[in-house]
């Protein structure tokens, strides 16, 4: 209930219910917001050398302006294919190519670097001499409204990655990442994932990088095995 003072006093029984929320949803093992498919069995250890390849963008709907949105530093193809070579590198036993030399492959092959078709992201494998290539697509990257502490309109970002062997050209895993950070007026269970995430409303960007992030845990869990999932 809210005192003389305007702050509001949380009973004992109400802090009871948010420490058990938080354990319960902090617990989890369960990522709720990311789904994978193993297509193909892959022994442990064959794929390690992988090359992230520049995201498509599906005709993302931007939301209208309105007071209080941030703009989009750059396109969210860019913005999701660094947040996936970033969170892949932070993890063990596998080799992810350089982004630079990516776009130098493309360049001897297309003279540009872009988003590839399926084609041109194996034939980019094969000149780059992996074991597989990562190519993605960013279906939804809209940015919060308002500001970290309070918004009128969370960010939401959905993305779709497959890992494609080379030179096999056969897709073996799928993942996607979808979420949109819900009110905890909306949501009262999600305040362990509300909690992860700094107590705060996140950018777009932030929010790509904690799907990248556990999508990357994902895959090099379905690569090698272990528990590196977050």
């Amino acid at each position: 209930m809210e005192g003389a003072s305007g702050v509001i006093r949380v009973s004992g029984v109400q802090t009871t219910m948010l420490l058990v929320a938080a354990l319960v949803a902090g617990c989890s093992a369960e990522q709720s917001n990311v789904t994978v498919r193993r297509l193909q069995p892959v022994s442990a250890g064959t794929v390690r050398r992988i090359a992230v390849l520049p995201f498509t963008e599906a005709a993302l709907v931007p939301r209208s302006s309105v007071p209080g949105q941030e703009p989009l530093p750059e396109p969210p193809g860019e913005t999701v294919t660094r947040a996936m070579a970033d969170a892949m590198r932070r993890l063990p036993q596998w080799a992810i190519t350089d982004p630079l030399v990516v776009g130098e492959g493309f360049r001897r092959l297309y003279g540009e670097v872009r988003a590839p078709t399926p084609e041109e992201a194996r034939a980019v494998g094969k000149l780059l001499a992996v074991d597989a290539v990562l190519r993605g697509q960013v279906s939804a990257f809209d940015e919060r409204v308002g500001t970290e502490i309070g918004a009128g309109q969370p960010a939401r970002v959905d993305f779709a990655v497959e890992l494609i062997r080379v030179p096999a050209d056969t897709i073996v895993w799928q993942g996607e990442f979808a979420e949109q950070q819900p009110a905890l007026s909306d949501n009262f269970w999600n305040l362990g994932g509300f909690l992860r995430s700094g107590a705060k409303w996140l950018r777009a960007r932030e929010l790509a990088g904690l799907g990248a992030e556990q999508v990357a845990a994902r895959l090099h869990d379905a690569l090698f095995g272990g528990t590196s999932s977050p």
